[in-house]
């Protein structure tokens, strides 16, 4: 896990195909709107916490590789159900 203290940097990375994923837990639609559309252009799949499509009003934000997006999407959404677990 690597936090690189930018929403925008992390959804480039994956654009880029450097990070596989990124999950943005807290999000501003300033952070994000840049980010989005270059994810989205280069393939990535780029939804919801709960695998809805991702909008402005979005809570969360879940970027990633095609191959990988539902088994992250089930991870994210058993750790979100139960913090503690």
């Amino acid at each position: 896990m690597r936090m690189l203290g930018s929403a925008a940097l992390d959804l480039a990375w994956v654009a880029e195909g450097r990070t596989d994923a990124c999950i943005l837990l807290s999000n501003k639609p300033w952070d994000m709107s840049a980010g989005v559309v270059i994810a989205r252009e280069s393939g990535a799949l780029v939804t919801d916490s709960d695998g809805r499509h991702h909008h402005v009003h979005s809570a969360h934000t879940v970027a990633a590789a095609p191959g990988v997006s539902v088994e992250l999407l089930d991870l994210v959404g058993v750790t979100l159900a139960d913090p503690d677990r």
